[in-house]
This record gives C-alpha cells, structure tokens and sequence, in this order.
C-alpha cells in the first residue's frame, strides 16, 4: 500500500549571533545606565569629529597620495578587529573614570586649538587619538581603557609623521642602504662607486637611491604588520618584542636587495630599471620582506618548541615511586587562554 508524506515544513535558520563588540553595545543599550552611556559617547564622538574634521581629511590626503601611508585606510579595520576581539573577554565592570576622561577630552582639545596657533599637524593627529581614549575612560571607566587600549594604540600606525622627522630618519637609511648595496655589489663582481645616495654603475651609468628605497615605506607597513601579529600570537613576551623589533632589520634587508637587484638590472640594461619594471620589483622585494617575516617566526616557533619545560621534582634518591592508576573522572588541568572565565553578565535591574 502506497503511503504518502507531506513535505516537512521549512524550519526558520537560527539567528545569527552579532560580533562581540555590537553584542557588548546591544546589551549596554538594554540597561538604563548604558543606555545613557552610550548616547553621550555618541553625542562626544560627533563633536570630536567634528572638532577634528581638518585631520580627519589630512589623514585621508596623505594616506591616497602618499605612498608611505598608504596603509592608512587598513590600520582603522585592523584596530576594529582588535576591539572586537578584546570584547570576546566579557563586559567590563561599568565604573566611569569622570577625572581621567576629562583629563584627556581637555589635552586633546588643547592640541587642536595649538595647532591653530601653531600649524604643527602631528600634534592635532595625537591629540584627535586622545580625544578618543578620552571617551572611552569618561564613559566606560579604566576597565575598558585598559580592555581597548591595544585598538586604541593601534591607530598611531595611521598618523602621517612630520616632514622634518621623516627626513631625519629616511636620509641616515638612504646613506646606509646605498653603502652596503654597494658592498655587495663590489663583492657579487660588480664595480660600483658609492657617493653619498649615488652609485656609479660600470659604462658611467648612475643610479639615484631615492627615499623610496631607504626603507621607510616597508618599515611603516612591517612596524604596524609585526605589532598586530605579536598581539594575535599567543607567545612569551620575548617572542613578541623579538618580533616587533625585527621590523627594521627585515625593512632594511629587502630594500638592500632591492637596491643590489636593481643594481644589475641597470648594468645589463638601464630601461629594464624604469616605469612597471621598477614597480614589479618594489612589489617582488615585498614579498621577500613578508618571506623574511615568516621564516623568522618559524625559527622563532622552533626555538619555543625545543626550549625544555620546567622539569617536575623527582623523588628522592633510592626511593620508588608507586603507581597509581588515574582515578576515574580526572581531568587535566587547563593552562593559558583556557583558564580564562568569562564574567557572567550583569543581572538587569
């Protein structure tokens, strides 16, 4: 006998849990207290916008023309990212820090009308980061200054520097990366003269290493790479300073290579050295950075891994330890992020 069956009704998708950080503000928003809260780091995150409005567009001038800075448009998302992971952590107690967030909402305000005064733009760039860890501390308390603060830092990697400090810092690089191109080039069978940033190729042909090459530009970009890395990796402090601080080198190693390669390009054939050609090769030397980067961190992950671990205290000499069968229901204990506990959520009032 032939039996029928009714189609089975579509059951509705579960919904779809919001990122840490919309579901800390939801819940905020549920209470009274954060309800308030929430409007007034609203309505003072509008003024400083708007207070800082100049910058605001200074920082999207530099970061489309200006190639150094080019990550600037990332360094925002990145910090997002962060804050959404430290949100991950459960809520923050909600005790405002009324002297702290003052404090700072007034230097901020101080470094704006100074730059009016005195037209130093990185000064009105730090303050306008202030003015936002301002916000933070007066309406959400040191516990989420302290929670956020690594998004907050963050965006110091999207403020352009001064001219002047560029300067001092890419002219010593360039004098530095033009001497020891031309070591290697010297020694790879190569005849170079070295004067100043000029090299003197053989046949007369000169190359210029321009600030482009003096390592600025990658320094930037791997300072900002290496930092979010060392804050994702669950590693020992020292892993992470290592790594952080290996951004220069590593910077200064590929735009040697840069310099070298482009140096026997131009004495086999100076136009291969112009236009897409040139471009191909920054973009090559790139990868031979990130390349740099991530066999350093191998070496790095080796070095954790056959380090050897606190040794347990053996018993005493001439003494046997007993066997003891492990009892049922033991469970070893969790070590590192897992000890971790999530507060429990505030009770609504």
């Amino acid at each position: 006998m032939a039996t029928s069956t009714l189609p089975a009704r579509d059951e509705a998708p579960p919904p779809r849990e919001l990122p840490p950080l919309l579901a800390r503000l939801r819940d905020s928003w549920t209470d009274s207290d954060g309800r308030l809260a929430l409007l007034g780091a609203s309505a003072c995150l509008t003024l400083l916008a708007l207070t800082f409005r100049s910058t605001l567009w200074h920082f999207a001038f530099v970061w489309a023309t200006d190639q150094n800075y080019s990550h600037g448009f990332l360094v925002p998302l990145i910090s997002l990212y962060f804050a959404n992971s430290a949100a991950r952590l459960g809520p923050v107690p909600y005790r405002p820090a009324v002297l702290l967030g003052s404090t700072l909402l007034v230097v901020a305000l101080l470094g704006r009308l100074a730059t009016i005064v005195v037209p130093v733009g990185f000064v009105g760039d730090l303050s306008f980061l202030a003015g936002l860890a301002g916000i933070v501390a007066l309406f959400a308390g040191r516990g989420a200054l302290h929670r956020f603060g690594f998004a907050l830092t963050f965006l110091v990697f999207m403020v352009p520097l001064p001219i002047h400090l560029y300067t001092a810092i890419a002219s010593p690089l360039q004098l530095l990366v033009s001497k020891v191109a031309a070591t290697i080039l010297n020694g790879t069978g190569l005849p170079v003269l070295c004067e100043g940033n000029h090299l003197t190729l053989p046949g007369g042909v000169r190359m210029f290493v321009a600030e482009a090459c003096s390592g600025m530009r990658q320094l930037t970009g791997f300072l900002a790479l290496t930092t979010a890395v060392a804050f994702l990796s669950p590693r020992p402090r020292w892993y992470r300073a290592v790594l952080i601080g290996s951004a220069i080198p590593v910077a200064l190693t590929a735009n040697v290579a840069r310099v070298v390669l482009t140096g026997w390009i131009m004495a086999h054939d100076p136009r291969l050295a112009q236009g897409t050609f040139h471009t191909l090769e920054g973009l090559l030397l790139m990868g031979f950075g990130l390349a740099l980067l991530r066999l350093e961190c191998a070496v790095l992950n080796a070095l954790i891994e056959d380090a050897p671990g606190p040794e347990a205290p053996g018993p005493q000499a001439g003494a046997t330890a007993p066997h003891l069968p492990p009892s049922p229901g033991a469970s070893h204990r969790p070590t590192g992020i897992s000890q971790f506990r999530t507060p429990p959520e505030p009770a609504p009032q």
